[in-house]
């Protein structure tokens, strides 16, 4: 974990610096150097009589197992990516002992994944136990 400290120009600020083009000043602790571990969920009911479950399944496996995804990985700034996602490699070893809780998490910004009008979401009191954070939908 390290500690920054930002100058913040975007649209979560409150009303009167918006109005005035302020910035606001903040503090963050941000993860480094974390590991992920993707999991995908295939939804949706068959159509016209053809289940593309399997395929979606089948593409989402092939990509990650060649680290291709549609954006980065990264827990909140996207400064601070992770140099590899994928599958576990062989002698991995979790930092167990990591134990601490992020006060407030964006979850997410948009209402759509694709022309979203801004709804930001965040979680709290988000906890990291054994060294590991579950975090999904």
């Amino acid at each position: 974990m390290e500690t920054y400290v930002s100058n913040y120009g975007g649209p979560l600020r409150k009303s009167d610096q918006l109005a005035k083009s302020n910035n606001l000043q903040f503090h963050a602790t941000v993860a480094v150097d974390v590991c992920y571990r993707l999991h995908g969920e295939v939804r949706g009911e068959p159509r016209h009589g053809a289940n593309p479950r399997h395929q979606l399944h089948a593409m989402f496996t092939r990509r990650l197992e060649k680290g291709q995804c549609r954006q980065t990985p990264a827990l909140g700034w996207k400064e601070f990516t992770c140099t590899y996602w994928g599958p576990p490699r062989e002698g991995w070893v979790v930092d167990d002992a990591a134990e601490f809780e992020i006060p407030s998490m964006l979850e997410e910004m948009w209402d759509a994944p694709i022309e979203g009008r801004l709804r930001s979401r965040f979680r709290q009191e988000v906890r990291v136990e054994n060294g590991v954070l579950v975090y999904g939908g």
